[in-house]
């Protein structure tokens, strides 16, 4: 069996041949094909160059390019143009733009969880709609359009918040201002307590409440400026100007000071020694005379109506007050004969 033959084939040298050369001529005509025939583009592909001042990290040929989160295309080569400038071209789906104008603004920000950068695409209000062959320059003035906010930058922002802020002297300051809030735990608990209280301890809403604290709020300024006056009257009062007068007027105060208030103070001592233990009788006895009148608005009404029939009964007199009363004694004509002559024709 020749070399160049398989079991079980009728191959020939000739067909052999032949075979082989038709295997070459198809290989190269399919190679010249795929060389010769350019790539076919989408219709609505359009090419858009970047000027920018500065690449984000990642950021190269392939890179994602997204509109709102949406994928619209890819950077195709980035290129030196000029003294700090750089040049990015993007092919862009062109159906996908919905009229995104040369104001954009762009993001260098990662495009997936694995930090993998991305540019990111933002329409803004104005500019020229984006054609192929658009060039949108982002550097001088408009280089605040474009935000850096890679992986890379993140992790360069916070070294550099390590080393520029987290310093000793922030440690010590913030030491300072514990030790300092320390002082002002009481005046917390304090307030913690009484709002506790009150949340526990509260039967009407806070509306009334609210409303009650307001109204009696409107003495504070008859206060202020009486206290106002008060000071300016001590300034003004001849009494005062007198040096003798003022260091009287001075002496009095520090009696009150040292010898009114410990007394005071004394006093309600001793009073809560021997009588503390009388007032939860007295408060005993006020509750159970309050509880005695049963309807506090009709007890009110009567008790004024009976103060006013008092006041109607009696007249006033050069002798003071007469009580205005008058006796029918017509059925006695014994009494009324004698009474008449006393009260001289009087009833």
């Amino acid at each position: 069996m020749p070399a160049y033959a398989l079991p079980g084939t009728e191959v020939g040298p000739l067909r052999a041949r032949i075979l082989g050369t038709l295997a070459i001529a198809l290989a190269l005509l399919a190679v010249l094909v795929w060389r010769g025939v350019p790539d076919s583009e989408p219709a609505d592909q359009i090419r858009v160059a970047l000027l920018v001042g500065e690449v984000g990290e990642g950021v190269g040929e392939g890179t994602d390019v997204r509109l709102d989160g949406v994928r619209v295309g890819s950077v195709d080569t980035i290129d030196f143009a000029g003294r700090s400038k750089q040049r990015i071209e993007l092919t862009l789906s062109g159906s996908q733009l919905f009229g995104l104008t040369d104001a954009l603004a762009v993001d260098y920000a990662p495009g997936n969880l694995f930090g993998i950068s991305a540019i990111e695409l933002h329409s803004t209000m104005g500019g020229a709609e984006l054609v192929d062959g658009s060039t949108v320059d982002l550097t001088g003035r408009d280089a605040a359009r474009i935000h850096d906010a890679t992986l890379s930058a993140l992790l360069k922002a916070t070294g550099q918040l390590t080393d520029e802020v987290l310093t000793p002297k922030l440690v010590a300051l913030l030491s300072t201002v514990s030790r300092d809030l320390t002082a002002f735990t009481p005046l917390l608990e304090a307030i913690g307590a009484t709002a506790r209280s009150y949340a526990e301890t509260r039967q009407l809403p806070p509306s009334v409440l609210f409303e009650q604290f307001g109204s009696a709020l409107t003495g504070l300024p008859p206060m202020l400026t009486g206290g106002l006056t008060l000071l300016n009257a001590e300034y003004t009062n001849k009494y005062l100007a007198v040096p003798d007068q003022l260091q009287r007027f001075g002496r009095m105060f520090e009696g009150v000071q040292y010898q009114l208030l410990p007394t005071v103070t004394r006093l309600f001592s001793t009073s809560q020694q021997y009588f503390g233990e009388i007032l939860p009788m007295l408060s005993l006895v006020l509750d159970r005379l309050a509880a005695s009148v049963s309807t506090p608005q009709r007890s009110a009404q009567q008790l004024s109506e009976l103060l006013t029939r008092l006041d109607t009964a009696f007249r006033d007199t050069p002798d003071g007050p007469v009580l205005r009363a008058e006796v029918a004694l017509d059925g006695v004509p014994g009494l009324a004969a004698p009474l008449a002559a006393m009260l001289g024709g009087g009833r």
